[in-house]
């Protein structure tokens, strides 16, 4: 076999190998997207029952089931005639809750202190505690974290979606120096949609050298697309919420949701500037 032929026939021995491996990785993904949507779809079908849905999504550890209380709270943020005001306050209150939900899933040591009458034992957090706010929205929770954790670092990441493709998109953060420590890290979403930006959030931390364990995402309303997505990334992150809604629409919005959580909270949301351009 003379020489061009040989890389002719090489040639066409790439080519065969590239469409096979291509072949492969869409055989792969198609797979992949078809056990994600078996998964969302269970999730879907169980969302009263707390055994499943344990099974399904053990990145959770919280009930999935919202107390009385946080079932008046979750409806007065979903209702559109709450105002800015009233959502705010409410807000303070689901995250008052959702730090409560954050501390059960930190380690604890044993210690003794004195009371007027003797000495007894008690619990204190075993590690410092990090903030990580994923603006804007997670500013709305920050500061009442903040009134918790008042030692606590603060970082903070910038992701945006773009509304055409609800892709996320990095445009800017700020770390603390003790972030990768080895403390407890606590993320404040309050909406957690595709999954898209905290996986970008989550990728970076961990490039940052903090674990996976030590991460906890603390939210108000959740999807059961994102919850999966996240599950699949980032097996050992801990979260806890609010609300488990029923879906994402074609948009890619939580469904039955709240809208846009910082829109609201900030006061930026399109009917709230719509009623003062009236004004």
């Amino acid at each position: 076999m003379n020489r061009p032929t040989a890389y002719k026939c090489m040639f066409a021995l790439l080519c065969s190998i590239a469409m096979v491996s291509n072949i492969q990785a869409k055989t792969l993904d198609v797979k992949q997207e078809s056990q994600f949507n078996e998964r969302v779809k269970k999730i879907q079908a169980n969302r009263n029952n707390e055994k499943v849905l344990s099974e399904l999504l053990p990145i959770v550890h919280c009930s999935f089931k919202p107390s009385k209380y946080e079932q008046i709270l979750i409806a007065q943020l979903r209702d559109t005639q709450t105002s800015t005001e009233r959502f705010r306050l409410v807000s303070e209150k689901v995250g008052e809750l959702l730090v409560n939900k954050v501390i059960e899933c930190m380690p604890t040591t044993t210690v003794e202190v004195e009371t007027p009458l003797t000495l007894c034992q008690g619990q204190a957090l075993s590690s410092k505690v990090e903030l990580v706010s994923v603006m804007r929205s997670g500013d709305a929770l920050l500061d009442t974290f903040i009134k918790h954790f008042p030692d606590a670092g603060v970082s903070k990441f910038l992701v945006q979606r773009d509304e055409n493709t609800a892709e996320a998109q990095f445009k800017y953060m700020k770390i603390s120096p003790e972030l990768a420590s080895g403390n407890q890290v606590v993320i404040t979403e309050p909406m957690i949609a595709t999954g898209g930006s905290l996986e970008m959030v989550l990728s970076i931390l961990k490039e940052k050298g903090v674990k996976e364990e030590n991460i906890i995402v603390a939210s108000v309303c959740v999807a059961p697309e994102g919850l999966v997505r996240l599950s699949q990334k980032f097996p050992k992150i801990k979260v806890v919420m609010t609300s488990l809604d029923e879906r994402l629409n074609e948009r890619k919005y939580i469904v039955p949701g709240l809208g846009d959580f910082g829109d609201r909270f900030f006061g930026t949301a399109e009917h709230q500037v719509a009623k003062l351009e009236t004004r």
